[in-house]
């Protein structure tokens, strides 16, 4: 299949060329259009943008001389599509800069589209490469617990991974094995041996594990060396996820015998070379092989197994992955198919509500980042947040494993709740006990992930809704289309506005956003966010906002408070008149259509930007599924699973199956040799 793939790509190439030879002057005037197109458009952002932009001047980071020599100019796609924006919106050259007239604007506009949104990828063929990278501390624990056949999450105390490029923390450029993380590992290492193989086992948990790693005892028939051999052989293999080399076992062997002079015991022996091996890059890293020469390559059959277990299950191969990369088998596209299937049945695929989803749409931070003081809102548990993240992961899990198509990411008519989420937070009777289980939604406001209330909680402020988060929240992480990067200096609500009690807080961000400089960006954000101001910032319901304003009298007040101060012998009461303004919902997407309300939000979505969304989706699964960041040269991955899944009902069981056959999935190239240009 990518034999035949790249054969195409080059016989298009081939075909072109052919085509270029017998028709020399029409490829020359091409040639000529191409090149005076780009002169044209350097002209332009020279004659506009450079003063700020420039190779002195980089204002916001950008250097565009530095950009337009960088060719082709998808090489800096996500650059290129913010300068768009920031132009789209009028943003760019900022207010009160020399402004180019309509007509220039829309010249740069369309030049730029035509190097970014017309760019051929047809002629790309390459894969990219990954050296090795860290095992992320999630990938290390689950890697430990198959290894040993217990759970015991050594990484809880380790220093907190980053976010990589890539948007996850499987993400190569940041997996390094620094010298301070190394010392954590050598700790975690005598710890495992020591938990999971005790000097006198105590429970069934360790007798089970001990049959795992001594596969072989000495005894009148076997020597301690070849019992030694068979056990280190077949954990080394494992551990390494790959057949072990001889001088590798030799040298484990030697260690062990080493060890054995010492005085130590057999298990000691055994152990302290155990101990060895999980500190060894061999099996901290995931290590793929590097071939000389230009041309794109597959990688081994191990290799794949590796890329495909840390993928759908965040932990090394099983044992029927192994035995099938053993045989040569598991490269048959057919086998590779079938064994997605099989390995998302199973429990461990659950990282990929966990951890991919949960990354990606940010809902990993609720009762880390996002929280609540427990003394002023004892209704926000530590088991609540819980139960938050646990409905987002298991509502992921469920598209995946019914295979819904991936416009019910938006829209659903089911969640998952136990009775404190039901009550506490969506007024939902009748539902009892810790557990979370999945029940009907009838309300369409609710139903789909912008419903959850780890969504709305994350895209809130501490104790205040945030229409802006909420906005920019959909069309970044949703809709994988970011507004512009805002302008220097321009902050949260002035203190003034903060302090307008009767205006609501949709009033008191339309004053804000209405100045020249903010309001092309705020048109694009704000309408999307007004849409979901009925859940409030923990994602309970309501209608109306709630104002509270200290009056004079009690004759006027609601509702009164008595406190004692330093500054008065006597108690102060404190009078407060409480008021009520009726929430409005409505909004529209950039193109102009309008909705109301959450529900109205999600058809528009659904109606009108749906290709927006299954790209996104599309991206995210295949960026984690490489474990970096895609570059210009995935584009014909991502549009090939695009085409594959659109004859398929976008449907989330094709695109895994799609991301594990896709090019980049399956082959790479060495780096030495450049990106194709």
């Amino acid at each position: 299949m990518y034999t035949t793939k790249r054969t195409k790509f080059r016989a298009t190439n081939l075909t072109l060329l052919l085509v270029a030879l017998v028709s020399f002057g029409f490829a020359n005037s091409f040639i000529f259009a191409q090149t005076e197109a780009a002169h044209e458009l350097t002209t332009l952002l020279e004659e506009n943008c450079l003063t700020c932009h420039g190779a002195a001047i980089q204002t916001a980071g950008i250097n565009l001389s530095a950009l337009l020599e960088d060719r082709p100019l998808v090489k800096n796609l996500d650059t290129w599509r913010r300068i768009i924006g920031v132009l789209e919106v009028g943003n760019m050259p900022p207010p009160g800069a020399p402004q180019p007239d309509d007509e220039v604007r829309a010249r740069m506009l369309s030049l730029l589209r035509q190097n970014i949104d017309g760019f051929d990828y047809s002629s790309i063929d390459d894969p990219g490469f990954e050296l090795m990278k860290r095992l992320t501390h999630t990938e290390y624990d689950n890697t430990i617990r198959d290894l040993f056949g217990v759970e015991l999450n050594v990484t809880d105390r380790f220093p907190t991974e980053l976010i990589g490029s890539s948007g996850f923390e499987n993400s190569y450029n940041t997996l390094f094995l620094q010298s301070s993380l190394m010392e954590r590992y050598i700790g975690a290492a005598q710890s495992i041996l020591e938990l999971a193989l005790p000097a006198e086992p105590s429970s069934a948990i360790h007798w089970r594990t001990r049959e795992i790693i001594y596969i072989e005892t000495p005894g009148a028939y076997v020597g301690e060396d070849k019992a030694a051999e068979a056990v280190l052989a077949n954990f080394m293999g494992r551990a390494y996820r790959r057949p072990t080399e001889s001088m590798e076992v030799k040298q484990a062997v030697a260690q062990f015998t080493q060890a054995r002079a010492e005085g130590l015991s057999y298990e000691s022996a055994i152990k302290q070379v155990l101990q060895t091996v999980l500190i060894s890059p061999k099996f901290l890293l995931r290590v793929e092989v590097g071939r000389d020469g230009k041309e794109s390559y597959p990688v081994s059959d191990f290799e794949l197994a590796s890329r495909l277990s840390y993928f759908l299950w965040a932990t090394m191969p099983d044992q029927e992955l192994f035995d099938l990369a053993k045989e040569g088998k598991l490269s048959d596209q057919t086998v590779l198919r079938n064994q997605v299937f099989r390995m998302l049945e199973d429990q461990k695929a659950n990282t990929l509500g966990d951890v991919f989803a949960a990354q990606w749409l940010g809902f990993h931070n609720v009762g880390t980042r996002i929280w609540l003081d427990p003394i002023d809102n004892p209704w926000c548990t530590a088991s609540l947040m819980t139960a938050m993240r646990d409905e987002s992961s298991m509502f992921f899990m469920s598209l995946l494993r019914e295979d819904s198509p991936i416009r019910n990411l938006i829209d659903s008519d089911y969640t998952f709740v136990n009775e404190e989420l039901a009550t506490t937070l969506y007024g939902i009777e009748g539902i009892s006990g810790d557990h979370m289980r999945r029940i009907p939604i009838d309300d369409p406001n609710r139903g789909g992930i912008l419903g959850h209330a780890s969504i709305l909680a994350l895209t809130s402020n501490y104790t205040t809704t945030s229409p802006v988060k909420r906005g920019v929240y959909v069309l970044d992480t949703v809709l994988g289309t970011p507004p512009p990067e805002p302008p220097p200096n321009v902050g949260v609500l002035s203190q003034e506005l903060q302090q307008m009690r009767e205006m609501s807080f949709r009033e008191k961000v339309e004053m804000h956003s209405s100045n020249e400089y903010c309001r092309g960006c705020h048109s694009r954000i704000d309408p999307i966010g007004f849409s979901m101001e009925n859940f409030s910032f923990f994602g309970q319901w309501r209608e109306t906002y709630d104002f509270r304003s200290r009056v004079d009298s009690a004759e006027e007040a609601d509702e009164s408070i008595t406190i004692n101060t330093e500054t008065s012998p006597e108690p102060i009461t404190i009078h407060f008149k409480n008021t009520r303004k009726p929430i409005s919902s409505k909004g529209f997407l950039p193109d102009g259509e309008s909705f109301e309300g959450p529900a109205g939000l999600k058809q528009a979505i659904l109606q009108d930007r749906e290709d927006d969304l299954v790209r996104q989706v599309v991206s995210k699964m295949l960026a984690y599924a490489l474990g970096r960041q895609l570059e210009y040269y995935d584009e014909p991955a991502i549009l090939n699973i695009i085409n594959v899944l659109e004859g398929n009902d976008y449907r989330f069981q094709s695109l895994l199956q799609e991301v594990v056959a896709s090019y980049p999935f399956q082959y790479k190239k060495n780096p030495s040799e450049g990106i194709n240009e």
